[in-house]
């Protein structure tokens, strides 16, 4: 059943003060850079309450109580309305008295009733089908007509481009889009100083993959050019409506679409944030303590076991306003985050687990009225916690908890003191044994289950150590090349959920995705112009005799291999599917031009 959230006053007493991303330093440990709109001293944050406890006769604390329970708050979800029940009067509103001893009080934990899983047939898929399935032929279609317009836009507006490649711009295709894509996403595969590096064929660590699949000018000014919407329909900045991701807002749209309706989640979620490294952005994040400490910011709801992306949100500053639909009015913007990024799964049953950033009373007691219990570490700076816990001086290894209904808020002394919030568990110890001589540790169950679904985010990070994004001024392009690796992430968890058993890392599953990208069907190969140096290496290919000619019914040419190792060997047979249909010995020529990339040193 449904569970009342807290009423207006209530809320108002136990809200987090911070209205502004700046305001909450979510990367502090000890939060010291938390602005409160009253006072940054924790034992000072309920004085507001205790005065109006101490200055109220207890008829006025009678008649607030009552004035309190017979409020009823409605969320409007979509249609859904959630209506709770009243909490009871002995638990006023306001400082400890709404807290009490857990006394082995047992949660109650909402039935999760959404069927986790892929939602579309993929039993006919080859393995490309898996990315497409999320960079739809829409997706690449906008890229295209974009792409096309801007340059059209661009060079009426230069007659003499600036851009030597610009004169010699004609219009791409949807092909040719792939091939970019692929070409990028091979770039994180293998790392070069420069981006003519990969198009180096003299040196011994030459890469013979790019040269031949499109050349390095018209590689850079499909780059130059490449868009996802139509800047004229942009609004100007300092004007109502501005929206500051606008170059990018197509391709956010489609790919969150795509994420909810391929793949349903598991019931343990996690939100969380990753940082892409980008300087000189307005609307950039600075957290030292991230991988990337300068950069744009992506708000992630993950699923905990796989690190699928079920959902994501853009940083966009300081000034944006978040008004997700449905939202209480008391909520801070972490709140609005969480919301916003669940909206879609709200009454599920799913169990979420956030880090301090957005843990707060208000939130939980919200998601807890919508079947949605949550768990994460919380501030002792964050308004609502009552005074015992924070006062409550532990040794190493202890745990105290006070529960108030639905929330259980936990203090646990290890190296340093950890609170946390819950309306998932109820206030359990558990043992760990550790290695070697150490004793065993203690502590709160809460916690370890934290600990152990907190880290669906990092593991998208693994795009990270393949990052295709180039050194580039245009923020959006790099962006929209992270959210391809996000899509190219979630692509690799429905192969693997497709596929049970299947033995396969990330690195080893876009080495096989590569050649379907550059070539497609074996049909395209031979579109790669004069150059096996690929061609050869991917796709079927078959021996056959070399056809005859007008004076040699027995056609037959020299052995490409054998030429290479200063051998002459005419022999009969030849590849018809390479591009250069390069004659070769039966035994063992064939094999070796097919499978090993330096033949000509063997």
């Amino acid at each position: 059943m449904a569970k009342k959230i807290s009423s207006t006053e209530e809320a108002d007493m136990m809200n987090s003060s911070s209205e502004e991303f700046n305001d909450y330093d979510v990367e502090s440990e000890d939060f010291d850079s938390e602005t409160d709109s009253s006072t940054d001293d924790p034992e000072l944050e309920d004085s507001s309450c205790i005065s109006a406890e101490t200055s109220c006769s207890d008829t006025d604390i009678a008649d607030k109580a009552e004035a309190s329970l017979s409020e009823t708050c409605v969320l409007h979800i979509e249609g859904k309305v959630a209506e709770d029940e009243v909490r009871s009067a002995d638990a006023f509103v306001g400082g400890d008295a709404a807290w009490g001893p857990p006394q082995n009080y047992s949660p109650e934990i909402p039935l999760f009733t959404a069927d986790p899983g892929i939602k579309v047939n993929t039993s006919n898929f080859e393995l490309v089908d898996y990315f497409y399935v999320f960079v739809t032929e829409a997706i690449l279609q906008d890229m295209v007509c974009y792409t096309n317009l801007y340059a059209e836009q661009y060079l009426s507006s230069h007659p003499l481009p600036e851009y030597a490649q610009a004169q010699e711009w004609h219009p791409t295709n949807i092909h040719e889009i792939k091939r970019f894509l692929a070409l990028t996403i091979a770039m994180g595969l293998h790392t070069g100083n420069t981006l003519a590096s990969y198009w180096d064929t003299t040196t011994v660590i030459s890469i013979p993959l790019f040269s031949a699949i499109m050349p390095m000018n018209r590689y850079q000014v499909l780059l130059r050019f490449l868009h996802f919407n139509d800047n004229a329909t942009a609004t100007p900045p300092n004007e109502p409506g501005h929206d500051q991701l606008h170059k990018l807002r197509p391709l956010i749209e489609s790919l969150c679409k795509r994420f909810a309706e391929v793949y349903t989640p598991s019931q343990n979620l996690c939100v969380d944030e990753s940082h892409m490294f980008f300087k000189g952005l307005r609307f950039q994040q600075n957290s030292p303590r991230k991988r990337s400490c300068n950069g744009i910011k992506f708000y992630k709801l993950c699923e905990s076991k796989t690190g699928y992306t079920s959902n994501f949100m853009i940083y966009e500053g300081a000034d944006s306003s978040l008004d997700p639909p449905g939202c209480p009015l008391d909520f801070t913007v972490g709140d609005k985050i969480v919301w916003e990024l669940l909206i879609p799964l709200l009454g599920r049953g799913y169990h979420i687990y956030v880090d301090n950033f957005y843990t707060s009373i208000p939130l939980f007691r919200a998601l807890h009225s919508l079947d949605t219990p949550a768990c994460g570490i919380v501030s002792h700076m964050r308004k609502g916690l009552p005074k015992t816990l924070l006062n409550k001086s532990l040794r190493p290894g202890e745990t105290y908890g006070l529960r108030s209904s639905e929330l259980l808020a936990i203090k646990h002394c290890d190296t340093k003191t950890e609170y946390m919030l819950t309306t998932i568990h109820d206030e359990s110890v558990i043992v760990e044994q550790r290695a070697g001589n150490r004793p065993p540790k203690s502590k709160p169950l809460c916690s370890k289950e934290y600990n152990k679904h907190i880290g669906g985010v990092n593991k998208t990070e693994q795009i990270q150590e393949y990052d295709a994004t180039r050194k580039t001024k245009s923020w959006y392009k790099k962006a929209a090349f992270y959210m391809i690796q996000v899509a190219l992430y979630n692509s690799y968890v429905v192969y693997k959920a497709a596929v049970p058993g299947l033995k396969l890392s990330f690195y080893k599953y876009q080495l096989q995705l590569l050649p379907a990208l550059l070539f497609g069907d074996v049909e395209e190969v031979p579109d790669v112009p004069d150059n096996d140096n690929v061609a050869r290496m991917v796709g079927k290919h078959f021996i056959d005799n070399i056809p005859p000619t007008l004076n040699k019914k027995y056609a037959q040419r020299a052995c490409k291999v054998c030429r290479k190792k200063g051998v002459r060997r005419d022999v009969r047979y030849y590849c018809p599917k390479c591009p250069s249909k390069p004659a070769l010995c039966f035994q063992p020529c064939f094999e070796l031009y097919h499978t090993v990339v330096h033949y000509q040193n063997l």
